[in-house]
């Protein structure tokens, strides 16, 4: 942040109040998550899924089953796949905006909207008349479930357990198709480790043809690319590219056009080497008056978008730590330490729900000052009493 006239703290609290980290929202699930440009479902369990911990780091008293009401009762929020093909969940009213929007985007080699061009054929066509017809008696069942009504559970578990394709049946694959044109919801998920999705129709809970809205891709992507940036209070085009999957290229003609129409604002001054954006709605607070002296603590998930972007990151709070989400020994779930508007550290915790313990496996403070800062401790008892743990377990 050298040789620039902004002031690091105000940058900071721009992106921390985009993003409600700056304090804690009394605003509703959806609103949040609108405000946020949605919420990452994540199923590793070591502690609280990371959609949880998400909220529960912006929400003012957040519980678990208030996503769960919102999600699965209500219908406030649904998943989805969006941003890099990643599953998400997104407000409802805007479902059909995301739906569009992201339909393009690649992932492990197609797009859902490529993937679903190339099954579309009457053999299909006619699976999914067949499976809708069966799913219309139940208010939700999992994948076993449906399988086992149409007596191909045996087919079933051979194409997914022992991965004989011989068994890609096109019932299967039209399963998959109505999952991801939304005609099939997740009204429900099971317990156990990555709680297993309960499927339902979408006409069953009262939507009809939301997802087929007539909303231009294009219009669609402007309007979604303008939410990032005014969510991530201060970005560049790369930033958003590095979160959405969209391409770089495609991403900075859409932000030549939002600047020409003045929703949003290249400022003055590089940072770094490179120029960044604010969106119109946040200008005001370039000249507020930076807060140091706030102590507030927020634990973040490694998945939570505030620290996807390692690069960004450290640009604008000299902060970065490893994390490797496949390594199955030894694995870590590095909850970075925010106090105030500054990453100080991060700690390594479990939660063992058997033994009702909270483990705070390991504490890296980077910021001497923060060593034995009362506000960390706090934090950590909060934490666990969102887990209802009935004990903490530190390693010194």
């Amino acid at each position: 942040m050298s040789n620039t006239n902004y002031d690091i703290n105000v940058m900071r609290n721009i992106i921390l109040e985009s993003q409600h980290l700056l304090k804690k929202s009394s605003d509703s699930i959806e609103n949040i998550v609108s405000d946020i440009c949605g919420l990452q479902y994540d199923p590793y369990p070591a502690i609280h899924l990371n959609q949880y911990i998400v909220l529960w780091n912006r929400k003012k008293d957040f519980k678990t089953e208030q996503l769960d009401i919102a999600a699965y009762k209500d219908f406030k929020v649904v998943e989805t796949w969006t941003f890099k093909r990643n599953m998400y969940f997104v407000p409802r009213d805007e479902y059909s905006l995301y739906k569009h929007a992201t339909k393009g985007i690649s992932r492990w080699g197609s797009s859902d909207e490529s993937w679903l061009a190339a099954g579309d054929s009457p053999e299909i066509q006619a699976a999914e008349e067949k499976l809708k017809e069966c799913l219309t008696e139940f208010d939700g069942l999992t994948a076993n479930q449906i399988w086992d009504n149409l007596n191909l559970s045996f087919e079933w578990n051979q194409y997914r357990r022992e991965h004989d394709d011989s068994y890609n049946l096109p019932i299967f694959r039209a399963f998959y198709r109505l999952c991801r044109r939304g005609d099939l919801l997740t009204c429900g998920r099971n317990p156990g480790t990555f709680r297993e999705p309960i499927w339902i129709l979408k006409e069953k809970v009262g939507f009809s043809d939301w997802a087929n809205d007539p909303i231009d891709e294009k219009q669609a992507i402007k309007c979604i690319v303008e939410k990032l940036i005014a969510s991530l209070g201060v970005t560049d085009p790369v930033h958003v590219a590095h979160i959405s999957g969209y391409k770089t290229a495609d991403i900075l003609l859409v932000f030549e056009e939002l600047e020409s129409e003045k929703k949003i604002l290249q400022l003055p001054n590089k940072i770094g080497r490179k120029n960044y954006y604010i969106h119109s709605s946040k200008t005001h607070l370039l000249n507020a008056r930076a807060d140091e002296d706030c102590r507030e603590v927020r634990l973040i998930s490694p998945m939570d978008t505030i620290v996807r972007d390692k690069t960004w990151l450290k640009t604008f709070f000299d902060y970065s730590f490893s994390f490797e989400y496949f390594k199955k020994k030894g694995m870590k779930w590095p909850l970075s330490i925010l106090v105030g508007n500054q990453f100080v550290g991060y700690l390594d915790c479990k939660m063992d729900w058997k033994t009702q313990k909270f483990m705070v496996k390991e504490r890296n403070i980077f910021n001497p000052d923060f060593n034995d800062y009362k506000g960390i401790d706090d934090a950590i008892e909060e934490l666990a009493a969102f887990h209802e743990a009935k004990e903490i377990v530190e390693k010194r």
